[in-house]
């Protein structure tokens, strides 16, 4: 497995399945990668991390977080699927030569470029860099329980991402969770998959069905794994996660 190593600290890839839910089956598009810290055989928070970094060191410890999940694209355990990576560590524009380059390593080994879906802030003129790496985009907004439609419309992302804070706040009572369908509707309207992240209990998972996202996240789906468990394939069920009409079978590992 690939990781990288920054005094004390190793970083390691998880990753998390994202599944799209279709005519009532949940089948694993993409896996959502990312970088955890760790220290002493225990996982720590990115800010304890980036405590530790000097401001000298956060450069190249940027790049590093960027290209980790793509080098670990073969490690993932399972064929056909999508890698879905976020920006560096440092919230800055990943360098498009270290991408670039990865893409091309990539392609060799037979992963295609549209297989990585990158994800962004609002920034069009990174998203069409990407594009023209033959990326594809996401657009995420962490915290907001509202995507700016401005930014939709500029970026014209392949998902938008609503992450768990911005989903907890939906999920707040019956009354705020039906306001996630026309959000959802809006998106879908400007061209977009919505991918809601935090799906870790039944009734997230029904505000989110009946909202009519398009992709799911969360741990009662799946937790996120470090790269190299192993994976079972193949859809299953929506029913089976749901109102307990049967024991939850893990879908990975």
């Amino acid at each position: 497995m690939e990781f990288a190593v920054h005094g004390d600290f190793r970083l390691r890839c998880t990753i998390q399945p994202i599944f799209r839910h279709e005519d009532g089956r949940l089948t694993p598009i993409a896996a959502d990668a990312q970088v955890v810290p760790y220290r002493e055989g225990r996982s720590v928070t990115v800010t304890e991390f980036l405590a530790e970094v000097a401001d000298e060191d956060r450069a190249i410890v940027g790049r590093v977080w960027a290209v980790l999940p793509l080098a670990n694209v073969h490690n993932m355990g399972i064929e056909g699927i999508a890698l879905l990576f976020r920006q560096d560590v440092n919230g800055e524009a990943p360098d498009l030569d270290d991408l670039g380059f990865m893409v091309r390593r990539l392609k060799g080994e037979g992963f295609e470029a549209s297989q990585l879906i990158c994800e962004i802030g609002g920034d069009e003129n990174l998203a069409c860099s990407l594009r023209a790496l033959g990326m594809r985009v996401a657009l995420g907004d962490h915290g907001a329980a509202q995507h700016d439609g401005d930014a939709v419309k500029r970026v014209m992302p392949d998902i938008v991402r609503l992450d768990r804070a911005a989903f907890e706040r939906f999920c707040a009572d019956a009354s705020t969770g039906r306001l996630l369908r026309p959000v959802v509707s809006e998106l879908k309207t400007l061209g977009a998959d919505v991918l809601v992240e935090g799906i870790d209990s039944e009734s997230r998972l029904e505000i989110a069905l009946g909202a009519g996202v398009d992709l799911l996240q969360g741990d009662l789906l799946e937790p996120a794994k470090l790269v190299g468990s192993i994976f079972a394939e193949g859809p299953r069920e929506t029913s089976q996660y749901r109102r307990g009409e049967c024991v939850v079978v893990p879908l990975f590992g």
